[in-house]
């Protein structure tokens, strides 16, 4: 069923999830889908839940593909470079993934619902990529969170914008300069290492 569904949201977005639909291709029934699920807040999140886990992957291969080299890479520091490889990977992976990077951003759970434990380790996880890096200027784990949500609100933004192309038709190239600039911006405002 997650397969099925992770196959329309990545074809069709959150609005290919019908509860129905998905249940017809799985050959089974709504009430079992329901059974598993709870309900649609329940299986959307499930959806994005492997999204997440897809990026984060993407981004994990990118920052050990890049590990050796990223030291000392055109005068930047080592987490410089690491923080630059995560948000670029980070926006190739929005590029070449829209409506499932979308469908986790424009999915809204009831206000009752709760977040589900799964979700939240997924996000943590992906965070945790960027606090890792953060980790040679602060050894504080509240500092380095706020840093590292501050710093993907940063890049999301840019990429959305851009997605959305919300900014007149923005040119790939003027997406990577910038992200070069706000990762140069963050870096360059970050304190010595404490």
């Amino acid at each position: 069923v997650l397969k099925i569904a992770e196959r329309v949201v990545h074809e069709e977005g959150l609005d290919g999830l019908q509860a129905r639909r998905i249940a017809k291709e799985a050959d089974c029934s709504v009430g079992s889908l329901y059974n598993v699920f709870g309900d649609l807040d329940d299986f959307i999140t499930a959806v994005n839940v492997r999204t997440l886990a897809a990026m984060r992957a993407a981004l994990t291969e990118a920052l050990e593909a890049a590990a050796p080299p990223l030291s000392g890479l055109s005068g930047q520091s080592g987490m410089h470079a690491r923080l630059l490889t995560l948000a670029k990977a980070y926006t190739q992976y929005a590029l070449s993934h829209p409506k499932a990077w979308e469908a986790i951003f424009k999915h809204r759970r009831r206000p009752d619902a709760g977040a589900l434990p799964d979700y939240l380790r997924e996000q943590a996880a992906l965070l945790a990529l960027i606090e890792g890096v953060l980790a040679e200027r602060s050894t504080d784990a509240a500092t380095r969170s706020r840093w590292a949500r501050a710093l993907f609100g940063a890049v999301h933004g840019i990429v959305t914008l851009a997605a959305d192309d919300r900014l007149g038709g923005m040119a790939k190239a003027e997406l990577d300069e910038q992200i070069i600039f706000i990762v140069d911006v963050v870096v360059r405002g970050l304190p010595p290492p404490s």
